[in-house]
């Protein structure tokens, strides 16, 4: 609900945080832990999507531009505070409540706990992947080129069968 008072940059960030609020949410999930909580990471994002506002130019799909936000605030967050975070990701956060079979519960946590293994780069294009991005959006997203997403890609599912094998 938007108040009539609210002046244009209020209501456009209202319109923008609620169409994205569960993309933004799922980034903070993937990089969350202990010594960086979610509401702490999502928090962040919203304070730097809100301060990138006026500088989106609109060359880039909207949602290209909140995923770019929100992982590069995420990232920043990690290398900022290296030493205070930890490989951890809050499994809860992560099941897909909506799935009640034990089964499909069990393989959503191996599958996050392995994620949350990986570099805070590869977290980004995997988050990306698993929400059915083409290479090309994810390429826009990371700034990366086509190419690179798809060597990435490859050495990141070669790195999570290794460490599932572990």
């Amino acid at each position: 609900m938007t108040k009539t008072n609210e002046n244009p940059a209020t209501q456009r960030f209202t319109s923008i945080i609620d169409q994205y609020k569960d993309v933004i949410a799922k980034v903070c999930s993937l990089y969350s832990s202990q010594s960086s909580p979610f509401d702490d990471l999502y928090q962040e994002v919203l304070v730097n999507l809100w301060a990138g506002m006026e500088s989106y130019r609109g060359e880039a799909k909207i949602s290209t531009w909140v995923y770019r936000v929100a992982i590069n605030t995420c990232i920043t967050w990690h290398r900022r505070n290296r030493r205070f975070t930890e490989n951890t990701v809050p499994i809860d956060a992560t099941v897909d409540p909506a799935d009640t079979s034990a089964d499909t519960a069990g393989q959503y946590r191996e599958l996050y706990r392995l994620i949350a293994k990986l570099e805070p780069v590869e977290k980004a294009i995997v988050a990306l992947w698993l929400d059915e991005k083409s290479y090309e959006e994810i390429s826009a997203v990371m700034g990366l080129t086509k190419a690179n997403v798809a060597t990435r890609m490859h050495r990141i599912r070669v790195k999570l069968s290794r460490l599932a094998n572990q």
